[in-house]
């Protein structure tokens, strides 16, 4: 009988990474319309180490914020996991001086949108 394969992804190289990285980015762009790719950026997952790694804490810092409410979380498996981008709005403070010069998520949107339109078209320019 087969047994299945276990993949260890520690055991791949950072260069190994970045290269399947790099194809499923050219994958996607080619696949995907970049509506759909935006979708994607828009729900990506860390657990706790990731978010600790994020945020420059330890690993023990993530889990006593979330014992006290204080970080934004969800749970799947009984695990906490946390969402990138509301990580990320959360990192903001309130008051925060510089939001006239960050882009909206709709005109950031849109220019990456734009971006991946136009690889698209620089890559296949009949259309196909």
């Amino acid at each position: 009988m087969n047994e299945p394969m276990i993949f260890d992804p520690s055991s791949l190289s950072s260069s190994i990474v970045e290269a399947i990285a790099m194809e499923v980015a050219g994958i996607l762009t080619e696949r995907l319309n970049p509506k759909e790719v935006l979708q994607l950026f828009q729900v990506v997952f860390l657990d706790v180490e990731e978010t600790a790694i994020l945020l420059r804490v330890k690993p023990k810092t993530i889990s006593t914020w979330i014992s006290q409410d204080r970080i934004p979380v969800r749970y799947a498996g009984g695990r906490p996991i946390f969402l990138l981008s509301e990580l990320l709005r959360w990192t903001l403070p309130e008051d925060d001086k510089h939001s006239a010069y960050r882009l909206s998520l709709a005109a950031s949107s849109k220019i990456a949108a734009n971006r991946l339109a136009a690889n698209r078209e620089r890559k296949n320019p009949d259309g196909s």
